[in-house]
């Protein structure tokens, strides 16, 4: 029974926690992508795809849904440093 309290008491530690580091992971991102949008090289339709996959992700963040935001913000990031042309 002691071992199940302690899961159990770890289990919302690790929640009640790691929303608050969600939360400013988000932004964080969401600004690399931007930063890297404007300085990156694209065509019209990537610089379109990016700015929504961040455009999402900033809406997702400021729902509560940082999860989702990050998972949204990384999307983007991956996809624009596939996508970048030029030097």
């Amino acid at each position: 029974m002691r071992k199940f309290s302690t899961l159990i008491l770890a289990g919302v530690f690790a929640m009640v926690f790691a929303g608050p580091a969600w939360g400013r992971t988000c932004p964080k991102l969401i600004k690399e992508g931007r930063d890297l949008l404007a300085k990156g090289n694209y065509s019209k339709s990537d610089a379109a795809k990016i700015k929504g996959l961040l455009d999402q992700s900033e809406k997702l963040h400021d729902s509560g849904d940082h999860g989702e935001s990050v998972k949204k913000a990384k999307e983007a990031l991956s996809f624009a440093e596939k996508e970048v042309i030029g030097p």
